[in-house]
């Protein structure tokens, strides 16, 4: 009578499993982030040095909820929100988009200096909320979607002089998730520009002391 070995029977149970983990491997998370370089424009008007504005701060836009927790947002339908679970944001879409707007402001040279809220004191502060950027699905027809609304308040007087929502649309040509970030993209860039604009556009703001 042949003996059996006590371990056999739990090593071949665990080179099943690792045979089974390897056959259905481990699926990670991929990260994106928003490519908000510009492309080539015509270089910024000068401001008049009696047009320029005193040492604006830009506060980090807000977002809502569902736009803030990490995953790449789709809309099946106008009532649902879903979320691609393993393609990420690997930079917050807050971040991203302030400090966009942050840059562009900075390179029209409509204010004295422009920094991150903190970092100096200020005559007037750019506030903003991000209120869509997501991909939206309509039967076959996919768009990525941007809507972003910002503000500007005088701060020694608290008076908002400057306001504005910009609101885009861009197909997504490539259906994969690269494609929707590349479409997404472009609708973040034209909407921050054409806050960036209105806001130049409506240069009667009151002066800082």
């Amino acid at each position: 009578m042949k003996r059996r070995s006590k371990s056999s029977r739990p090593l071949a149970a665990a080179l099943l499993g690792a045979l089974l983990l390897a056959g259905c491997g481990v699926r990670y998370p991929k990260n994106y982030t928003l490519n908000l370089s510009q492309p080539a424009r015509q270089a910024a008007r000068q401001t008049p040095p009696d047009q320029v504005l005193g040492p604006l701060v830009v506060r980090e836009f807000r977002c809502l909820d569902y736009l803030s927790e990490g995953r790449i947002v789709y809309r099946p339908s106008p009532q649902e929100v879903g979320f691609y679970e393993y393609h990420r944001w690997a930079v917050s879409p807050q971040e991203a988009i302030t400090q966009f707007m942050t840059d562009r402001i900075r390179a029209e040279s409509l204010f004295i200096s422009v920094a991150a809220e903190g970092e100096a004191e200020a005559a007037y502060l750019l506030s903003g909320k991000i209120g869509q950027l997501e991909e939206v699905d309509q039967g076959r027809d996919v768009r990525a979607v941007c809507k972003i609304s910002a503000e500007l308040r005088h701060v020694p007087s608290g008076e908002i002089v400057w306001s504005a929502t910009a609101f885009e649309t861009v197909p997504v040509e490539k259906r994969d998730v690269p494609g929707v970030v590349s479409s997404l993209s472009a609708a973040a860039r034209t909407s921050v520009d054409r806050l960036v604009d209105s806001m130049r556009e409506s240069l009667a703001f009151p002066k800082s002391e």
